[in-house]
Parts: structure tokens; C-alpha cells; sequence
């Protein structure tokens, strides 16, 4: 399979302004990459308000995860550009791409790491406004 059919019209899929891609808690057997347009990645809440995890533009990609672990996905992937034009990349040309081109596969992994960096922060952050909060001798930084 060589790169101009990977990026071939058959693999590329045109999404309107507001269209939902996935959603969460769906099950996913491929992942995207942006050409063009732009994608908005966000979890539900529990009171039913929306945290917004990305904003993605060209050259990005998403869905991977549930692509390699099998699992649910853990957003709604939503256009927010009328002609956002995304390719998709199923298991078998996922797999292709990762044995073919390790330039490909280190690239997914660095933006996986950033992503988890990301979200470590994120949530040290949490904690430590917590802890702030916390009257003295009601925990601290371990939680004790």
C-alpha cells in the first residue's frame, strides 16, 4: 500500500460544521487524522456540562486509543468547521503503517506521552487546589 493510497479519496471521510464523529462511551475501530477543518474532542460531566480535552487542527490525529485497547471511546469527537476533511485509519491499516513506517508509530506514541503528561499535570493541579482547601491536619499533598 503505498502513501497515495493511504490518502486516496476512499480513505477520507467529509464532515459539516457540528457533525459528531464518534461519541463517547462508543465502541471505535479506527482513528483519524485532520487534513483540513478542525475537531473538538470533550468528555461528558456529570451534571451534563461539557469539558472540552482538545481542539485539533491539520496534521493531528485522535481515536487511537480505542483503536489499540479494544476499549470504549473516552470522547466525543465533534467538526467545528463545515469541510473538516479527516482520513481513517482502521486496525489492519493502522497496523500496516506502524510495521511500515516507525517514523509513523513513534509519532502516535509522542503525542499519547504529551497527552498523559498533560493530564498528570492536570491533575497534580487538582490536587494540590484540594489540599489548599483542606483545614489544617485534614490531609495534605498524600491525602492522609
Amino acid at each position: 500500500m503505498s502513501r497515495e493510497e493511504i490518502t486516496s479519496e476512499k480513505f477520507i471521510k467529509v464532515y459539516n460544521k457540528n457533525e459528531v464523529i464518534f461519541s463517547e462511551n462508543s465502541s471505535g475501530n479506527e482513528m483519524y487524522i485532520v487534513c483540513s477543518g478542525m475537531v473538538k474532542l470533550y468528555a461528558g460531566h456529570q451534571r451534563g456540562r461539557r469539558t472540552v480535552l482538545s481542539v485539533l487542527k491539520p496534521g493531528e490525529h485522535f481515536g487511537e486509543m480505542a483503536l489499540i485497547d479494544r476499549s470504549a471511546r473516552s470522547a466525543t469527537a465533534v467538526a467545528i468547521k463545515d469541510n473538516t476533511k479527516l482520513v481513517i485509519l482502521d486496525k489492519p491499516k493502522f497496523l500496516y503503517l506502524v510495521q511500515q513506517q516507525p517514523d509513523f508509530a513513534f509519532a502516535v506514541m509522542e503525542t499519547l506521552c504529551k497527552r498523559l503528561r498533560n493530564t498528570d499535570a492536570q491533575i497534580a493541579a487538582v490536587k494540590r487546589q484540594r489540599a489548599r482547601k483542606l483545614p489544617p491536619g485534614r490531609g495534605g499533598e498524600d491525602g492522609r
